[in-house]
């Protein structure tokens, strides 16, 4: 299998997206902008899972695969991507409130989902929870599809039940925008990190232990 390889090819064409929506930023485009930080931020997450089979943390199955066309795989996926690779701010924060070794609950569920609720739901129909555990209010709204309506809603007008079209494009800030391009930035920062780094490797061995459940 050529996996370094083709996580080479996701990062790249994730930073060809980025550099397109940095381009539309500087001309006052936030919609458009703010949608290809996002497809930037998929791609780089498509590369991320294809670090994680390389690693051993998955299995190369039919529901891998199909997971790295799924949007809400790949979003989970950021949210873990954001944990291992915090902004300056951020980490400077964990650092004073001693937190920088700790998983945040929206990380451990973004994994829980991603195991439980996309690959263990398409290997079998009939899998469930004995009881439906409650997650993380971000990570759900991943799951919900939220996050990808928003996304959606950067690119194209909706249509209403009566019929009347609804633009969302005048609601995309340029603080929003610009806080998701600095977003995928780090994203994509994060593929060529060591494969030793102790978060990272951490990460690993729960979705091992998950996935043998």
């Amino acid at each position: 299998m050529k996996l370094s390889q083709s996580i080479k090819v996701c990062e790249k064409n994730g930073n060809r997206l980025l550099e397109d929506s940095e381009y539309l930023f500087d001309l006052d485009r936030y919609a458009s902008a703010y949608g290809l930080a996002k497809l930037a931020q998929e791609e780089f997450a498509k590369g991320f899972i294809l670090k994680l089979v390389k690693n051993g943390a998955l299995k190369w199955t039919n529901e891998v695969r199909s997971s790295l066309n799924h949007h809400v795989s790949k979003q989970l996926m950021v949210i873990i991507l954001e944990f291992l690779n915090p902004s300056t701010d951020e980490f400077l924060e964990m650092i004073k409130s001693k937190t920088l070794l700790s998983r945040p609950r929206v990380v451990s569920d973004a994994i829980n989902i991603y195991v439980h609720e996309v690959l263990r739901r398409w290997e079998s129909s009939n899998w469930d929870w004995v009881e439906t555990p409650e997650y993380d209010e971000e990570a759900k709204s991943v799951l919900n599809g939220k996050e990808d309506k928003i996304k959606q809603n950067s690119f194209y007008v909706r249509i209403s039940k009566d019929g009347q079209a609804v633009d969302f494009t005048d609601d995309f800030k340029k603080e929003n925008v610009e806080r998701e391009i600095e977003k995928a930035k780090r994203c994509g920062h994060f593929l060529n990190w060591s494969d030793e780094d102790s978060r990272y490797k951490e990460i690993v061995e729960i979705i091992k232990l998950l996935k043998k459940e």
